[in-house]
């Protein structure tokens, strides 16, 4: 009954904000790459990506994903050699009061009280595994692209998909490393 009622308030809150719903661009910040146990790893968040739109859908007990796609290409070439994705996925419990993040690169669930550091671990990429080297060949040059996306929400009580990209101008936020070779790696 409390979890109904929750869910029919937050609907309404949704709804009446998104009319007024003000927009972020956000952004990689803090990335970098290394070989790690022969395994080329990635770890970076996403800043300026929340508003009080993304916070009330957070709160409202609705389960968020957060997709990470990965694209490994050769320099010169456009089309990726490797694709490859990872998902965040936060949910609060409304009735016990905790936020559960299960972040598929490392196979555990994650259980927050505060609010804040829930959303800050939910953007958080730590030793993300890019590809082993062996998939790299000499001679041959690389880079790598790392794009998020916010897929959409489903409102059962409004029969309704909430985009929650809109909320980020439509816009995944992308890192692409710098061009690098094998050896580049191994140095």
């Amino acid at each position: 009954m409390l979890e109904a009622l929750s869910k029919q308030i937050t609907t309404l809150v949704i709804a009446a904000g998104s009319l007024f719903s003000s927009h972020v661009t956000p952004v990689f910040d803090n990335c970098s790459y290394h070989l790690q146990d022969n395994v080329l790893v990635f770890s970076g968040r996403i800043v300026n990506c929340y508003n009080k739109d993304i916070d009330q859908i957070m709160q409202s007990g609705q389960q968020i994903l957060l997709e990470f796609t990965y694209r490994i290409h050769e320099h010169g070439r456009e089309m990726p050699l490797h694709v490859n994705s990872e998902t965040h996925v936060i949910k609060y419990d409304v009735v016990d009061k905790f936020f559960n993040i299960d972040k598929t690169e490392e196979g555990e669930n994650f259980i927050f009280l505060d609010f804040d550091e829930a959303k800050q671990h939910f953007v958080l990429l730590e030793v993300l595994n890019i590809q082993h080297i062996d998939f790299f060949e000499e001679g041959r040059e690389y880079f790598f692209e790392v794009t998020a996306s916010l897929h959409s929400v489903y409102l059962e009580e409004m029969e309704k998909n909430i985009e929650l990209m809109k909320y980020w101008n439509n816009k995944s936020p992308t890192y692409r490393s710098p061009i690098f070779s094998l050896q580049d790696l191994k140095s």
